[in-house]
């Protein structure tokens, strides 16, 4: 092999220790906000990920920028299952929200570690990732939602701003520590919840 063959491997290498840094920066963060939700801090992430600190800097300026990648992967995968679904309509929604309490209850704990001062749609205008990728996951099925109920597709935007309120991740865990609801019953109330919140939004309009 000569030196010119071998230098684009040796410039991959980096690339792959990146890789890897990333996914123990991630997987650290996610098991910090389970087990000591109020120590997650830049230093207590690198450690648990046998990652200086320094080393854990130069990928990531703070903590919250940990999370936000740790949810976005998370989003990500509720995403790719929608995008991949063969189901349609209402029952791609129902799969869909069954599909994010599953991933709740794994990553719920990092999930709601996360705040911004600004609110979904502010957030969606400006291409926020996160949201991006929520909207990505939450359309088709939403839209199918619609058809499903007798909802103008027209006000799909305005659907998916209420989604964001209804299914989210703190208050779901809530319902579920605090009432004594099942899993199941805790998706049917929201899920009827949210087709009343579509009716009355199309009303009052």
């Amino acid at each position: 092999m000569t030196d010119q063959q071998a230098a684009p491997l040796g410039r991959r290498k980096p690339r792959s220790d990146t890789r890897r840094n990333h996914r123990r920066l991630l997987q650290a963060v996610g098991e910090l906000a389970r087990e000591a939700p109020d120590r997650l801090t830049m230093q207590a992430v690198a450690s648990r990920a046998e990652i200086g600190p320094a080393t854990a800097y130069r990928y990531y300026s703070s903590v919250d920028d940990v999370l936000a990648a740790y949810v976005l992967s998370v989003v990500e995968q509720l995403r790719d299952f929608s995008l991949a679904s063969a189901a349609q309509g209402r029952p791609l929604f129902d799969a869909l929200v069954d599909k994010w309490v599953d991933l709740l209850a794994e990553h719920g704990p990092a999930l709601v570690q996360l705040r911004s001062r600004r609110g979904y749609l502010e957030r969606l205008h400006d291409g926020n990732e996160i949201i991006v990728a929520l909207r990505d996951a939450w359309s088709e099925p939403v839209r199918g939602l619609l058809d499903d109920i007798g909802v103008p597709d027209g006000m799909l935007e305005h659907a998916l701003f209420l989604s964001n309120m209804i299914f989210d991740p703190r208050e779901i865990q809530d319902l579920l520590r605090e009432t004594g609801l099942s899993r199941r019953e805790v998706i049917a109330r929201l899920t009827e919840a949210y087709c009343g919140a579509l009716r009355g939004w199309v009303r009052a309009g």
